[in-house]
């Protein structure tokens, strides 16, 4: 069939008002699209990907976030402190103003370097109000944001009629192994456009930080006590065996020497490798690796000393004696270390 000149312009002419409809629909939808909540935690999104700070800026107030985070922030860490006095908790609050200054620093320099480059370290250190320095980076692994991780948008919810609106935001933070939601709030601007303001239950992930850092040390602690005693026990009437052996003064006797060194090599040594191993199979909580490597300085410092002490049965020279006696001293020192921090630790956590 054979159409008409007519005809083909009306095709043509229809087909055109067709793609007009469609792309004023496709563009009408857009920009209501973009002025809405939804398209703002996008937009947030996307930008730290790219790594595109003007772009963050556009729909975060940063300074009233951070301000605001770091007021949550000071409250969650006072009000996590359960052991201390209401007396002592006023003090705190007294301080933290001291504080507040070089913390909201802290994270600000913290934020803008995690959507620059993806990190939140920045190795620089800020001032408090008496001119101390502090550690940035210290701040920001104590605030428990190095380790999340974004899982998604859990709700959005708008209200039209005041422009404001409520996200959740879902992480998990990685330390702890839990999952949170933070509650941010949003707010329409002028231009139609909505802005992150706030984050409003920061001092319930402190909380919930602290908290979880707490039953974390005390599995630490449980766990490598059951390690330390069930290893020691065994160790403890080896080492009593070989004293008493010493304690007979029949060292110059050959046989005596090889009978000790058989004991050291086959019993003792054997017993402290595999509490080092068991030691470094634990998994440590950031408040704890102080002294989980005071722990595994003073096992590796005792190993040394039988190491030498078993070399020295064989070659008799003082300088291997010596030697001995110093890694002796060493792993004494880090026991008592160790003790005396377990003891800090269980006094913080009650």
């Amino acid at each position: 069939m054979v159409l008409s000149m007519r005809t083909k312009l009306k095709i043509f002419a229809a087909a055109i008002l067709l793609v007009l409809v469609v792309i004023g629909g496709g563009l009408a939808y857009f920009n209501f699209y973009v002025k809405t909540p939804e398209y703002t935690l996008k937009a947030i999104q996307e930008s730290i990907q790219n790594h595109d700070v003007d772009e963050f800026n556009k729909y975060v107030n940063v300074d009233n976030v951070v301000a605001g985070v770091t007021n949550n922030m000071l409250d969650g860490i006072i009000a996590s402190q359960t052991n201390l006095p209401e007396e002592a908790k006023v003090a705190m609050n007294s301080l933290a103003t001291m504080f507040k200054a070089p913390i909201v620093a802290s994270l600000q320099e913290g934020l803008n370097n995690y959507v620059k480059t993806g990190s939140w370290q920045s190795g620089n250190t800020t001032a408090d109000a008496q001119g101390a320095m502090i550690n940035s980076d210290m701040i920001l692994e104590q605030s428990g944001l190095t380790d999340l991780t974004f899982e998604g948008i859990d709700y959005v919810n708008t209200n039209e009629d005041n422009g404001t609106a409520e996200a959740g935001i879902k992480v998990t933070q990685s330390e702890i192994n839990q999952p949170f939601v933070f509650k941010v709030s949003l707010e329409e601007q002028a231009d139609g456009y909505w802005k992150v303001v706030s984050v409003d239950n920061f001092s319930d992930f402190i909380k919930a930080l602290e908290d979880g850092r707490k039953e974390f040390i005390k599995d630490y602690l449980s766990q490598t006590a059951l390690i330390i005693i069930d290893k020691e026990k065994i160790l403890t009437e080896n080492e009593a065996n070989l004293n008493a052996a010493l304690n007979l003064g029949t060292l110059g006797s050959s046989q005596t020497r090889t009978d000790l060194k058989n004991d050291i090599e086959n019993k003792i040594l054997p017993q402290l490798k595999e509490l080092q191993e068991a030691l470094q199979s634990v998994e440590v909580p950031k408040s704890a690796e102080t002294l989980h490597n005071l722990r595994l300085k003073a096992c590796e410092s005792k190993i040394a000393y039988y190491q030498d002490y078993a070399k020295w049965l064989d070659n008799k020279d003082i300088k291997t004696l010596r030697e001995a006696t110093d890694n002796l001293k060493k792993a004494k020192t880090m026991e008592y270390e160790a003790n005396l921090l377990t003891k800090r630790i269980e006094g913080q956590i009650k």
